[in-house]
């Protein structure tokens, strides 16, 4: 397992399903201490029930903590045991099914930021900063010439288009995206100086 493993856990009381956790940490506390992250209010789990530590190999252990009643992992008694994928830690009259996944957000967090170079940091820009790049923006397009009507390539009836054959594009199409999105930059940024005036 890596690091971006996730354990899936699901409590359950008797049989019934009570809630679900997923957590990414080395230490999982289970018991009856309001501040444990997996918290049972009932009489027949200790206050500090058993806790799960994440091994070298990166699945977890569970570990007994001396609870009155005992921590059973597959219906064994264990004082400590690795927990295996799909495994279930039994304490009073509770059950921890214990599964393991991958963090597919980090994941795509990771290759994104792989992508785009950067390490997932926002870039905040003051109001004189947006202006300088709007007005730079402005100084560099030139002038954007009047339109004019391109007819596409269509073939004769006598040339059937071929099912793989492409239309071929109007040579500016490039000049006109730059362009809508420059524009589209620059209505935002000064609607956006407008609003914080």
């Amino acid at each position: 397992m890596s690091e971006h493993d996730l354990v899936k856990l699901r409590l359950s009381l008797m049989g019934r399903p009570v809630r679900n956790y997923t957590f990414n940490k080395p230490v999982i506390s289970v018991g009856r201490d309001p501040g444990a992250d997996v918290y049972v209010d009932n009489p027949g789990v200790s206050r500090d029930h058993f806790r799960l530590e994440r091994t070298e190999s990166g699945e977890y252990q569970v570990v007994d903590l001396g609870s009155a009643n005992g921590t059973f992992l597959n219906d064994q008694m264990v004082n400590a045991a690795v927990v295996r994928h799909n495994d279930v830690v039994r304490f009073g009259k509770y059950t921890l099914w214990v599964a393991y996944e991958a963090d597919r957000r980090a994941v795509v967090r990771e290759d994104s930021a792989e992508a785009t170079g950067t390490a997932g940091h926002t870039v905040v820009l003051s109001r004189t900063e947006i202006g300088n790049i709007l007005e730079h923006e402005k100084r560099q397009s030139p002038a954007s010439p009047p339109a004019r009507s391109v007819p596409l390539s269509v073939p004769s009836p006598s040339q059937p288009l071929s099912p793989d054959a492409e239309p071929e594009w109007p040579s500016f199409w490039p000049s006109l995206v730059v362009g809508f999105i420059s524009g589209s930059v620059f209505g935002a940024g000064v609607a956006w100086l407008l609003m914080h005036h």
